[in-house]
Formats: C-alpha cells, sequence, structure tokens
C-alpha cells in the first residue's frame, strides 16, 4: 500500500504541519504571551472561573441588581447565540427591548459567533443601543469578507479574509469602548466569549473585562481578535492564531468559530452565583438567577426539498446538524439551570417567519428584516419559552418545575 505522506494529494489536503503549534502535552498549561489568566479551556472552567465570579460578587455595589420578592437580588445573566447572518435577530431583540424601557442590567453575558458581536453592546447597556441599529442594519457580505481569488484557495486556509470585519470591529471595539467595559467589570459585571481551539478541540472561554481592565498596551487588539475568531467560520473565514507560551516556550494557537462547541453558552459556575453570594456575604435569603437566551435561528423543522446535488446535500447537512446541535444546548442549559432551581427564557426566530434555507450568507435586506422582526418581537413582549422544545406540555411535571 502506499505510504499517506507520499501521495501528493493527500499531503496538499492535510496541509503543512504547523511546528508552531502547542504539543499536546501541554495544551492544559498554555497561556497569552501578553495578558495572563483572561482565558480557560471550557473543561477547567468551573475551577478557574468561581473565584472570578465570587469576586465579581465582591465588586457589587447596593442598588447593581435589584432585589427579588425575597430581598436578595436576581442575577439577570444572557446567553446569546451563533447564526452568521441571522445573528441581526438577536441584535434587533436587544435593540427593540432597550427601548420598552424593560431590559435588565445583565450580571453576566455570553456570546459565541455572532452572538459574540452582539454581546459586548448588549453588556454595555442602552447607551450602546444605537450602535446596534447601525452595525446590523448596514452590514452587507462586503462589510464582513472578501472571497479571495478561486486559484488561491489552493494555498490558503479559507475561502475569504474577514479584513473588512476586523476594520469594523476597530471602529466599534475602540478605546471608548474597552474603558467601559472595563468599568463594568469592575463593578462586579461579567462579559465572556467563547471560540474553538481547533488544536485542542475544546471551548476556550474568555473573560473579556479583564482583557479590558488590564492595561496592556495589545488589550485592544486581543479584545477584537477574540471576537473575530469567535465569528470565524471553518472553511469560510480564516482562523485566528494567538501567541502562547508553556514551560518557557512560545507557540501559536488556532481558533475558529465558537459556534463549532456551542451555539450558545452557560456554565454551571455561572449559576452559582446564590451559593457563592451566601458564602461572601452570609444571606439569611438566597439570591436567584433568571437566564435569558437568544436563539439566532429556528430550533424548530424548517421543511424544504433539497436539491439533488452534492453542495445542496451538503449544505443542507450542515445546516442540520447545527439545528440538531443548538437544540441539544437548550436541553443541557436547562438540566443545569433545573439543577440550581433557576429560571430558563428562551426565544429563537417563530415558526411562521419565512426564512429562506437557500438565502447567501449576510444578505444586508435578509438581515434588516430579521433586525426589525427582532425588535418588533421585543415591543409587542412577545412571550419567552420556559421549556425547551418538545418538553412543553410537561411544564406541569413536578420535576420540571422551579
Amino acid at each position: 500500500m502506499k505510504n499517506k505522506s507520499s501521495n501528493p494529494f493527500i499531503k496538499w489536503f492535510d496541509g503543512h504541519d504547523r511546528s508552531d503549534g502547542v504539543p499536546a502535552e501541554l495544551t492544559d498549561e498554555a497561556d497569552l504571551v501578553a495578558i495572563k489568566g483572561a482565558r480557560i479551556c471550557g473543561e477547567h472552567a468551573a475551577r478557574f472561573f468561581r473565584e472570578d465570579v465570587a469576586q465579581s460578587i465582591r465588586q457589587e455595589r447596593p442598588g447593581d441588581f435589584p432585589p427579588g420578592p425575597n430581598g436578595a437580588p436576581v442575577y439577570k445573566i444572557l446567553g446569546l447565540s451563533g447564526g452568521g447572518s441571522r445573528g441581526s435577530f438577536g441584535a434587533g431583540y436587544i435593540y427593540g427591548w432597550t427601548l420598552t424601557g424593560r431590559r435588565p442590567q445583565f450580571k453576566l453575558v455570553t456570546g459565541v459567533s455572532t452572538g459574540a458581536m452582539v454581546a459586548p453592546f448588549a453588556f454595555l447597556g442602552p447607551e450602546y443601543n444605537e450602535e446596534l441599529l447601525d452595525i446590523f442594519t448596514h452590514l452587507g457580505a462586503r462589510k464582513v469578507f472578501r472571497v479571495r481569488n478561486f486559484v488561491s484557495w489552493l494555498w490558503h486556509d479559507s475561502f475569504a479574509d474577514t479584513q473588512p470585519l476586523a476594520n469594523l470591529l476597530m471602529r466599534y471595539a475602540d478605546e471608548k469602548a474597552l474603558k467601559a467595559v472595563a468599568a463594568a467589570h469592575a463593578r462586579g459585571r461579567r462579559l465572556y466569549i467563547g471560540t474553538t481551539n481547533l488544536d485542542a478541540q475544546c471551548q476556550v472561554i474568555w473573560n473579556m473585562g479583564a482583557i479590558a481592565a488590564s492595561n496592556h498596551p495589545d488589550a485592544p487588539l486581543l479584545f477584537r481578535n477574540v471576537l473575530l475568531a469567535s465569528a470565524s467560520i471553518p472553511g469560510m473565514f480564516p482562523p485566528v492564531y494567538f501567541d502562547v507560551e508553556a514551560r518557557g516556550q512560545r507557540y501559536r494557537e488556532m481558533h475558529v468559530d465558537g459556534e463549532v462547541m456551542g451555539g450558545v453558552f452557560f456554565n454551571g459556575f455561572m449559576v452559582d452565583l446564590p451559593a457563592l453570594r451566601s458564602e461572601i456575604i452570609g444571606d439569611t435569603e438566597k439570591a436567584a438567577v433568571a437566564a435569558y437566551v437568544i436563539c439566532n435561528g429556528k430550533l424548530s423543522s424548517n421543511p424544504v426539498r433539497v436539491g439533488r446535488s452534492l453542495p445542496s446535500i451538503i449544505r443542507r447537512t450542515i445546516k442540520t446538524l447545527n439545528k440538531a446541535h443548538e437544540r441539544d444546548h437548550i436541553y443541557h442549559i436547562f438540566s443545569v439551570l433545573l439543577q440550581k432551581q433557576s429560571d430558563l427564557n428562551y426565544l429563537a426566530i417563530p415558526d411562521d417567519y419565512p426564512l429562506p434555507d437557500d438565502k447567501p450568507g449576510f444578505d444586508a435586506a435578509e438581515m434588516t428584516h430579521l433586525f426589525n422582526l427582532g425588535a418588533e418581537m421585543a415591543a409587542s413582549g412577545y412571550p419567552w419559552c420556559k421549556f425547551p422544545p418538545g418538553l412543553e406540555n410537561c411544564s406541569q411535571h413536578p420535576a420540571l418545575s422551579y
């Protein structure tokens, strides 16, 4: 049998060896060269971030988080999913929610992929509402990527480059925005963004407030690169590389779209807020957590006639896998919240919205329609779902009551 490495096609398909990649045995030890302790692999998040969440409670000021019926704070946390250009739906909902005057101040915000682009504005509050409108109603394909020359696909790591998106991030994730994130972090609020470390096959959670508050000269670039990495669709957009070190040696990690590891995320440590607060402050009444999840897509089936061609079948299969992936994460979040007796509230694009399955990505007109849909749903008081798809009829079961 012919040796695999001697086949030139296989060698091209496998790509060039990355001598600067982190060795497998050092994966858990690698940390950023510039700013230490600002991120961790999701598998180790509970241990790593528990103290960060505890510190966020110590940083709170009276009145920052309104009390519930028992007099203890109700912590509102928000998770924003991926969804490519459909992230404009979530941006529109946040925008419309702000206009109603009922949008809460979130203790904690998480985001992946396109949700990572919305998350900083959702975190910062109403004063950044117009930025959401400006970005997501004018964000056509040309402001996100440039398709490479067909021939150059043979030696590049993506079909397109994302310099336009990097330029957009430079404009909006500027020094003023980073100072605002750092100030919110200092008052006990947290912004976490997820990327996928493709080398290690793990979700990496980034503490964006810690990055912004570091005062390191590389902080603005790192902040923007995390957002860019979280939205870097593998194959379509190039990976983002981060300089790290382990045992005195320097390496580079390859990071791609955060949605690869999860459409939306809440980890157990995030809903441990009431227990941690009792430990630190000694409350006789426990605080509560209310979790809000915005899914930038439909969780229900979206039947279409699939074309009898290889591209149509592959495209439809990937979309179906992504839908199943996101539904799985809603079930996971529900189970975590159920164990902690916390409240789930989630929204997705309604079943009756005519979401075209074959529309090209980042179509400006479609993004504006989705933004307006989200804003109108917020304005009309569209009800949040309390149970994952398929469990709605089980809501009266004692085991499923909060």
